[in-house]
């Protein structure tokens, strides 16, 4: 990784900070890998890799909601170098277009062509160089000290340095969650995720230690990952489904009223099997998890107080930053004035959720209130 690109990804995450966005950097989107029955495992001589192929990666990501509870995303492409710049404008389109981003930003270290200037406005891009970032955080007030720690180390290249690589060096027993957190996440249809993540995280449960830095970062920040995907089914229910939100639900998990049919008659035939005794007791033919009624509960929750939602988002950011940089805080209110006593808590259910759900140490879940709410540890 060039020090001088994250120099200006972390100049366009507190450009994205500015304009209300919570972030994320070095969002890599790939294929999804192919299994094959009759490999070994091994790679074989003049077989192609079986390896995911990686399309490309999102620089830096923001995500905001606005309006009635509308989920928007932007990109930001960032190169130290403006070589290039006007054909690249077609590719950060391209990007754009495939991930479905609202806004797309190519952002340059020097000046950009004319000809990349020409392009902005026809394909929807802002075009900005380091200087012209500066600028535009000026038209963008902040409240929150952004410059004052904890805060300042989102903005800061070293430490986004060293937040990157804490994931990087983790356990290889944990390799399955973190290619999903990093990969499959972004490139799954979303309303996999709710049941997705809880399955992932549950596989590795009994490798990860509440009482590593790096193990609590990695499950404050899928918690992160879980409060987005939780956002998408919000924005879908109340579209759908405001008025009863467990049928809302139901059919966003199975992508849609005949996705849920679907399910619904698989469910009845295995429960027919299994009256008649062709399936042990023990197996769970329910179309549900076992845990729905938990998901319900907080799927409302979250719709109930949509004004919380990004809030919590953006402490959860700064939580898993401080966290893998081996920080606290010394209590909840040095967070800059970020702190919102409704968003923290809404952040703490998420990870409580997590920690009930996939059988994780419960010391996550009291560490996590003990970071964001200032409760004593046990």
């Amino acid at each position: 990784m060039s020090e001088l690109d994250l120099g200006l990804k972390v100049a366009s995450r507190r450009l994205l900070w500015r304009m209300g966005y919570t972030t994320r950097l070095d969002v890599e989107l790939r294929s999804v890998a192919a299994p094959d029955p009759k490999s070994s495992g091994r790679p074989v001589r003049g077989q192609r890799s079986s390896a995911p192929e990686a399309y490309t990666d999102l620089d830096v990501l923001g995500i905001i909601l606005v309006g009635g509870f509308q989920v928007q995303s932007a990109i930001v492409d960032c190169k130290t170098s403006a070589r290039g710049s006007t054909s690249r404008m077609f590719w950060v389109r391209g990007v754009a277009d495939f991930f479905a981003a609202d806004t797309a930003y190519m952002v340059r270290d020097k000046e950009l062509s004319s000809a990349a200037r020409q392009l902005t406005s026809r394909l929807k891009i802002s075009a900005l160089t380091s200087d012209e970032v500066t600028s535009l955080e000026e038209l963008h007030p902040c409240e929150l000290a952004l410059s004052e720690e904890p805060l300042a180390w989102l903005f800061q290249r070293d430490k986004a340095a060293t937040v990157l690589s804490a994931f990087t060096g983790l356990d290889k027993r944990l390799r399955p969650l973190l290619e999903y957190r990093q990969f499959t996440y972004w490139i799954a249809e979303e309303h996999r995720n709710p049941l997705r993540l809880v399955d992932e995280l549950r596989a590795v449960a009994t490798h990860l230690d509440s009482r590593n830095p790096h193990h609590l970062a990695l499950v404050l920040d899928c918690a992160w990952l879980y409060l987005l995907t939780l956002s998408h089914a919000v924005q879908n229910l109340r579209a759908a489904h405001v008025a009863d939100p467990d049928q809302g639900l139901q059919e966003y998990l199975f992508g849609g009223p005949a996705g849920l049919r679907e399910k619904q008659g698989l469910a009845q035939m295995l429960e027919s099997i299994k009256s008649n005794g062709a399936l042990p007791p023990t197996v769970h033919v329910d179309l549900l998890p076992t845990y729905y009624p938990r998901l319900l509960e907080l799927t409302v929750r979250v719709m109930k107080r949509p004004d919380s939602v990004l809030s919590a988002l953006r402490l959860l950011e700064l939580a898993t930053t401080v966290t893998a940089l081996g920080q606290r805080f010394a209590q909840p209110e040095d967070m800059g004035g970020l702190y919102d006593d409704i968003a923290a808590k809404r952040a703490a259910d998420v990870v409580g959720f997590l920690v009930g759900t996939a059988g994780l140490d419960s010391g996550f879940r009291a560490r996590t209130r003990s970071l964001l709410l200032g409760e004593p540890l046990p």
